[in-house]
């Protein structure tokens, strides 16, 4: 149980305290927005109680404060409060604008166990990178070029998937057994391989199958 006696008494080092809280939550929501992990939600939602807790318990400092001195000025720590909550939201909003753009490419890894990586190109330019193990991911984010089927990378490397910042789209063509006749299905795909600067695709690096294409 939080006590009373931990919020300080004087304006400033209460708006100073009340401030501190406000930007290392926010720093923990912006940390968060480049991973998913259900462990680090847990925790995120403890502490913004925890937070939250804190600035209610403020608020009621600062009206004791004003009750006994009657100034306004001493609502300053409620107010700070107040900015940084109406900060967090915004914060939060923007992030999320992050991924509003609609997806142009989309891509998958053309091997996939408990592991995988994925890639979707949007059509405002950026991209958004997600390596993703069982409960945990993780979002990487850059812009892009296409040249022709050359997918041109603003990152050399990314984690151990992205070895190149040049991609190449290959038409492709796969034959599938039919399982209800003897005689094969012939489909025709798209895959994206990472190539060198001579166009050479590298090897034992991460291909990808074309999942969308709009």
């Amino acid at each position: 149980m939080l006590k009373a006696s931990i919020i300080p008494k004087n304006i400033s080092f209460r708006s100073l305290f009340i401030g501190l809280i406000g930007l290392g939550i926010t720093l923990l929501f912006v940390r968060g927005s480049n991973h998913e992990n259900f462990i680090y939600d847990i925790f995120l939602g403890f502490v913004s109680l925890i937070a939250l807790t804190l600035w209610v318990m403020v608020i009621i400092k600062d009206l004791r404060d004003y009750k006994t001195t009657n100034k306004k000025n001493s609502f300053i720590p409620t107010a700070v409060g107040l900015i940084f909550v109406i900060s967090l939201f915004l914060t939060i909003h923007f992030l999320n604008l992050r991924d509003k753009s609609p997806t142009k490419l989309f891509i998958v890894c053309k091997i996939i166990d408990f592991n995988g990586v994925s890639i979707d190109f949007r059509e405002n330019g950026t991209y958004k990178l997600t390596s993703w193990a069982l409960f945990y991911a993780e979002y990487y984010r850059g812009t892009y070029m296409i040249e022709d089927s050359i997918i041109i990378l603003d990152k050399s490397k990314i984690e151990n998937t992205i070895k190149s910042n040049r991609l190449v789209i290959r038409p492709e063509m796969k034959i599938y057994d039919n399982d209800s006749t003897p005689s094969k299905d012939t489909i025709y795909v798209k895959s994206v391989y990472q190539i060198d600067e001579n166009g050479n695709i590298i090897k034992n690096a991460t291909a990808f199958d074309v999942r969308k294409e709009y």
